[in-house]
């Protein structure tokens, strides 16, 4: 009792002081240590999921991938995701109102356009549908492959070197461009595109380095020997059990 009654006895005016400064301290150190707390809040609640926006549905799948992960259907597609193909497999996936039909071993890397899709081939044969309205674009070798109008259209690309596409217009006509150069074929024609380098121009007369020139095509009208199988792919994307 003596020691508890100590300060009160010798200091009685500045014990009350004391209770203040410690209850001020204590609020300061409450206030300090809520604040941390909430700054932390928006960090720990935002998501871990991939934050990319979903622009389709794998529909059927074999031997196939999507990104790094196996597939035989359902999976969701995001915005540039690779899709694969190994082997014999294949894949239907949508993409919005449009489709996209992957033969075996195709490599194509997506994203989403504001009225469809847009695809980079790298290997393989892709088969791109849209609805009328809606549109795609097939990237390879520097080419941009799309829809002639707003029409529904379907097309067949196929990569077979860094220099040669197949190109085939199944429904609808489709516009090809490349460094500035357009192409349009019209529905049920095929054409291998061979991409050449522009012949070099010296300097100076024939003197100095030369200057590389821009690429340009040759097309080169060939027979649709898929025709009928192009035509049934369509119809499965286009029927009513698709959609």
């Amino acid at each position: 009792m003596l020691v508890d009654s100590w300060p009160r006895t010798f200091y009685p005016h500045a014990w009350p002081l004391l209770e203040e400064f410690v209850r001020r301290i204590f609020m300061l150190c409450f206030v300090v240590a809520l604040s941390a707390s909430l700054i932390g809040i928006p960090t720990m609640a935002k998501p871990a999921n991939r934050v990319s926006v979903p622009l389709g549905l794998v529909m059927q799948a074999e031997r196939a991938h999507v990104g790094a992960d196996i597939t035989s259907g359902g999976a969701t597609i995001y915005e540039g995701d690779r899709l694969e193909t190994q082997g014999d497999g294949t894949m239907r996936a949508r993409l919005g109102g449009s489709q996209m039909y992957l033969r075996p071993s195709t490599i194509t890397d997506v994203r989403g356009l504001p009225n469809g899709f847009a695809a980079s081939l790298l290997h393989g044969t892709v088969i791109a549908s849209s609805p009328e309205g809606q549109t795609f674009e097939l990237m390879a070798n520097g080419a941009t492959i799309h829809p002639f109008g707003k029409q529904a259209t379907m097309a067949q690309v196929t990569w077979v070197s860094p220099n040669e596409l197949l190109l085939t217009a199944n429904v609808g006509a489709i516009q090809v461009s490349l460094e500035g150069e357009l192409k349009t074929i019209e529905a049920g024609n095929s054409y291998r595109m061979e991409i050449q380098p522009e012949e070099a121009s010296p300097q100076g007369g024939g003197r100095g380095p030369t200057h590389g020139g821009r690429n340009h095509a040759i097309y080169i009208w060939i027979a649709v020997a898929a025709a009928a199988t192009a035509v049934g792919v369509w119809r499965a994307l286009v029927s009513p059990s698709s959609m």
